[in-house]
């Protein structure tokens, strides 16, 4: 069966997904990313894919109890349905949770002991988009070289055929969940909290959640509608945010707390409605866990500031930059123990202690209001004795997914030939001892991500300046940062 090997992507398979578009929503596609690529995942594909699954499963772990859970988005239903009766097919057991949240299908792979899991879902990105994060046990991620494998036994229809489908059965898994969260993290005082779902799933979920923690609940744009018509929900775009920072400081609320579509990114504003870089979210993690566990190291992604690198020793721990990624952090968690904390950028924050070396928003913000809850101080003063520095949230160019790797590749060669750069993921580039540059390609959507950090403005603008130079040699990427400003709301995609 032939299929379109873009989808299968390095840390989850994703492509848009549904039986037709009409020309507005093509046309809406095409101002945000560029040529429509198709629909490149059907019910056949679904179906394709199920079974591919559950032959890997069985083969490599002789699998037999599989769960699955999907997002509530347009077309989710049908591909769930077709997704289940192509593992199925392989002789597993499928247990259908209905409509979850990644990290509540990561909790429950581990926790019931499921053989392996599924959860459908377009993540953080927009309605067009559905795809398949896939785990074996304890939720260690099948990923990379496992999913091309996966995309050749589909061209060559390499399946199981049991003589007998697998059972079928269905499982709530919210309330096993909730109870273990709040056994394990308590508050010293009720909270006031504003929370933006952003009409993702998780607005579902939220209230219960956060009540029975014993937090005043306020929500933002809970009811849930798969084509986001507020904002797209993405924490970690602070421009997503600023309506709930609006809300805290009218409500005068101590948090704001924002999750992404599918569960497994958080994002925070303070008290004064000004949104809180996720890398520092993690440095008040990090000081938390590793005064409990002195030594330990803590693993955060290639766009985080380079505060990392020198306030993880001062807290007692050792600092490991890592490539971006849910699936290749979760597997170095899995493989270097070692490690107690993990978190990125986008706000993935990954818990080793009490928990299972999964990423996952609301434990993530449950653990940051226990924080909060011990002092009488507002939450911005949790953060007062962080330097500061200048630095641009993740700044996205489009670049097609054809060419986007090579267009890198060609990048890093230029400036690892004149500057000291990290190559883990795209290219690092060193200017000096506090400034740098990436530039790297998503490994999710079609396009390149930025991140610039300097002490002051001007030399951040210095250094933009110079990749932007390099940058428009490439007619592919079909975007221009702003080189006047740290950075605006003005490109395709968002900052520039």
């Amino acid at each position: 069966m032939k299929v379109s090997q873009s989808i299968f992507r390095l840390y989850d398979i994703r492509g848009v997904a549904g039986k037709e578009f009409s020309p507005k929503a093509i046309a809406e596609f095409e101002r945000w990313y560029g040529k429509f690529p198709g629909i490149n995942i059907t019910l056949d594909v679904a179906r394709a894919i199920g079974s591919a699954y559950g032959t890997f499963m069985v083969r490599n772990f002789k699998a037999k109890e599989i769960l699955v859970g999907h997002e509530y988005r347009p077309f989710a239903d049908e591909l769930n349905a077709a997704f289940i009766d192509g593992i199925r097919s392989t002789g597993c057991n499928v247990t259908d949770a209905g409509i979850a949240l990644t990290p509540i299908v990561y909790f429950s792979d581990c926790f019931f002991k499921f053989d392996g899991a599924v959860n459908i879902t377009g993540s953080h990105n927009v309605y067009f988009y559905n795809g398949f994060k896939m785990m074996g046990k304890d939720a260690s991620p099948v990923f990379g070289d496992d999913l091309q494998t996966l995309w050749k036994m589909i061209e060559a229809e390499d399946f199981i055929v049991a003589d007998k489908p697998g059972t079928y059965s269905t499982k709530e898994l919210y309330p096993t969940y909730e109870k273990y969260i709040t056994e394990h993290i308590s508050l010293k005082r009720k909270l006031k909290i504003v929370v933006d779902t952003g009409n993702g799933s998780a607005g579902f979920f939220t209230e219960q959640f956060f009540t029975k923690l014993e937090c005043e609940v306020i929500s933002l744009f809970k009811d849930v509608d798969a084509t986001f018509p507020n904002h797209v929900p993405d924490p970690e775009d602070r421009h997503s945010m600023i309506e709930l920072g609006k809300l805290v400081v009218k409500e005068k609320a101590d948090i704001g707390i924002g999750i992404d579509a599918d569960g497994d990114r958080v994002g925070c504003v303070d008290e004064k409605g000004q949104y809180v870089d996720a890398d520092i979210l993690l440095l008040l993690l990090s000081k938390d866990v590793l005064s409990r566990h002195p030594g330990k190291t803590i693993v955060f992604d290639v766009k985080c500031s380079r505060l990392m690198e020198k306030l993880i020793p001062t807290f007692g721990g050792k600092p490991l930059m890592h490539m971006t990624g849910h699936a290749p952090i979760k597997q170095t968690l899995r493989k270097n123990k070692d490690v107690v904390l993990g978190g990125e950028v986008s706000g993935h924050m990954y818990f080793v202690e009490d928990y299972f070396r999964i990423d996952d928003s609301f434990f993530a913000a449950a653990k940051i209001l226990e924080l909060l809850s011990r002092t009488n101080e507002p939450f911005s003063s949790l953060f007062v004795d962080f330097p500061m520095t200048v630095r641009t949230p993740e700044l996205k160019l489009p670049c097609a997914d054809e060419v986007k790797f090579a267009v890198v590749e060609e990048i890093r060669k230029k400036f690892s030939a004149t500057n000291k750069t990290i190559i883990i993921d795209g290219v690092r580039v060193l200017f000096d001892d506090t400034s740098w540059a990436l530039v790297r390609a998503s490994n999710t959507s079609p396009y390149l991500t930025l991140r610039f950090e300097a002490d002051t403005e001007a030399r951040l603008l210095e250094m933009k300046n110079v990749i932007a130079d390099e940058l428009e040699r490439y007619p592919e990427i079909t975007d221009r940062l702003n080189r006047t400003a740290v950075s605006t709301y003005t490109g395709r995609l968002g900052w520039v």
